[in-house]
C-alpha cells in the first residue's frame, strides 16, 4: 500500500461556523484522484466527515479555544480521513441505533456515517479522541481482460 501523497491537514476552531471549511479542503485532498473516483467518493466522504465534526461540536464538551484537526491520506486502495479533538471520551456502544417507526431525536448521524464509509473507527487518545473514516478506492480497470475479449 503506497501513499500517493503526504498527509494533508486542516485545523478548525470547534464551532459550527468553521465546519464549512471541510468541503473545500476535502475537494482539494481528492483533487489528485481520477475524476470518476473523486466524483464517487467526495459526496459520501464530505457528508460523513461533516457529521463526525458536528457530533464532536455538539457532544464532546470542547473547551472554547478547542481545535478539531483533520488529516487525510490517499493510498492505492483507500482514502483515509482522521479527525482528532480534545473533547471528553465517547462510548460508541452507548448510542442507540434508530429503529424504523420508533421516534428518536438522536443517533441518526452516526448511523449515517457508518453507511457512508467502508470503515469507521474510534480511539480514545491521551489528548482526546480520534475518529478514522476510510472509503475504498475504485480498483483500476483490468485492461488485459478488455483486450483479450476483443480477439
Amino acid at each position: 500500500m503506497t501513499a500517493s501523497s503526504t498527509p494533508v491537514d486542516l485545523v478548525i476552531e470547534g464551532t459550527t461556523a468553521m465546519v464549512r471549511k471541510i468541503g473545500p479542503w476535502l475537494h482539494d485532498v481528492l483533487d489528485d484522484l481520477p475524476d470518476h473516483e473523486a466524483g464517487a467518493i467526495a459526496p459520501r466522504l464530505e457528508l460523513a466527515v461533516h457529521e463526525v465534526a458536528m457530533n464532536i461540536i455538539d457532544h464532546a464538551g470542547l473547551p472554547v479555544t478547542a481545535e478539531i484537526r483533520f488529516s487525510a491520506e490517499i493510498t492505492d486502495s483507500v482514502v483515509e480521513i482522521r479527525v482528532t479533538d480534545p473533547g471528553r471520551p465517547f462510548d460508541p456502544t452507548g448510542v442507540r441505533i434508530p429503529v424504523a417507526g420508533v421516534p428518536q431525536e438522536r443517533g441518526y448521524g452516526l448511523m449515517l456515517v457508518r453507511k457512508l464509509v467502508n470503515d469507521l473507527g474510534y480511539h480514545r487518545l491521551d489528548t482526546g479522541n480520534r475518529w478514522t473514516l476510510r472509503v475504498n478506492r475504485t480498483p483500476p480497470a483490468d485492461h488485459s481482460e478488455m483486450s483479450s475479449s476483443h480477439e
